[in-house]
């Protein structure tokens, strides 16, 4: 499995390495966890960089499982509407 470990602060500056990271993770075809306990701040462009790993891990049927949400990057995916489609909301079932 490969792990990516989010940064505290998740700006538009860290964008371009997250964006490499979770390329390199994904060509290992290999199931993939995103650590994001650390995350205090995250912009809205690291959060379009995930969806955009949502679908293409879905196209290639790899998955992706979140570690230890912090509450900033929960409280940023449910302002935009996305952590339902980023798989940060438990799903129907399980409530």
């Amino acid at each position: 499995m490969a792990t990516i470990e989010c940064q505290p602060d998740l700006d538009i500056a860290a964008a371009a390495t997250l964006r490499q990271q979770l390329l390199d993770a994904l060509q290992t075809q290999q199931p993939l966890e995103i650590d994001g306990q650390a995350v205090r701040k995250i912009h809205t462009a690291v959060l379009q960089l995930f969806l955009s790993l949502s679908i293409e891990a879905q196209a290639r049927a790899t998955p992706v499982r979140w570690r230890n949400p912090s509450p900033a990057l929960l409280e940023g995916a449910r302002l935009l509407g996305l952590a339902d489609r980023l798989g940060l909301e438990p799903s129907a079932g399980s409530r």
